[in-house]
């Protein structure tokens, strides 16, 4: 199956594995005041995909700017599935519960989980990351700055303060943690993200909170196939020793508009010394 993996504009994907099958929880790459819900697309293979439809309005997020509904998370937990999402500028990032990875999900507390600027970063691009000891962590921020704090067990509420961690000079948004063989991974974007700039970069660490210096490039442009690569989410392949696939957006070359960005899938690569070879963007994906 080719790159792009989903049809259409869609950006900042969240790639998963619940009962059985694959999910994608994408930004609707539109018009920030046509941003007003979230979508779901699932896969049985990574390669056929299906749109699950809207699984969350802005209209029933009264507390929400109505638009610019960015950079969704999903985590499971005690047979729930938590939705996190960025409400709009200015307006916090929302948390949201359902049965089903399809959803439709339902605002869990009718206030944002995260508002205003804590250690000085915009509250968006919200990533849940599981540890193995089942802890879950909610990573986000924009504005150059990146934060994580432990959630309670109930996912609706933090058990500790905010802490920041930005990595490095070079953070703008998009954080996404992994943890393999026992160390942490923290990716995430830099420059900007309607250019040419964009791309992705990570550090490693031996705990969930750093410090995370800036290791190298994750994704970068390739001018022979797109532009503007990064906002991403890493997944091992289930029944897989060590397996992995990058999911992420980029913007192809012929077009200018700052929101045609597209999903597409590659294959991610960890050297012998745990360090990740950068991702080679390509046309045909991974299969």
């Amino acid at each position: 199956m080719p790159n792009p993996i989903l049809p259409g504009w869609y950006a900042d994907p969240e790639l998963h594995f619940f009962e059985g099958k694959f999910w994608i929880y994408p930004t609707t790459s539109i018009a920030f005041e046509e941003q007003t819900f979230f979508e779901a697309w699932s896969s049985p293979d990574l390669i056929h995909w299906k749109n699950e439809g809207r699984i969350l309005d802005f209209h029933e997020i009264l507390w929400s700017t109505q638009f610019a509904a960015w950079a969704p998370s999903v985590a499971f937990k005690d047979g729930q599935y938590f939705f996190y999402f960025s409400a709009g500028d200015g307006a916090g990032i929302g948390v949201a519960w359902s049965d089903s990875p399809a959803g439709p999900f339902r605002d869990a507390l009718g206030i944002p989980i995260v508002s205003g600027y804590p250690h000085g970063a915009q509250a968006i691009d919200a990533h849940c990351f599981q540890d193995d000891d089942g802890q879950n962590y909610l990573y986000f921020g924009g504005h150059g700055q990146c934060v994580v704090a432990r959630l309670a067990p109930t996912m609706r509420a933090f058990n500790t303060a905010f802490r920041c961690i930005t990595p490095c000079a070079e953070f703008v948004e998009g954080p996404f943690m992994v943890k393999r063989r026992g160390l942490y991974y923290l990716m995430w974007s830099e420059g900007g993200w309607t250019n040419d700039s964009y791309c992705a970069a990570y550090g490693i660490a031996d705990n969930p909170f750093g410090p995370f210096e800036r290791v190298g490039a994750l994704l970068q442009n390739d001018e022979r196939i797109a532009k503007g690569a990064g906002h991403h989410s890493v997944l091992q392949l289930p029944g897989t020793d060590d397996e992995w696939v990058i999911c992420y957006h980029r913007r192809p070359l012929e077009e200018t508009d700052g929101n045609h960005r597209v999903t597409c899938l590659e294959r991610l690569h960890f050297r012998a010394d745990g360090t990740i070879e950068p991702v080679v963007l390509t046309h045909e994906g991974v299969f």
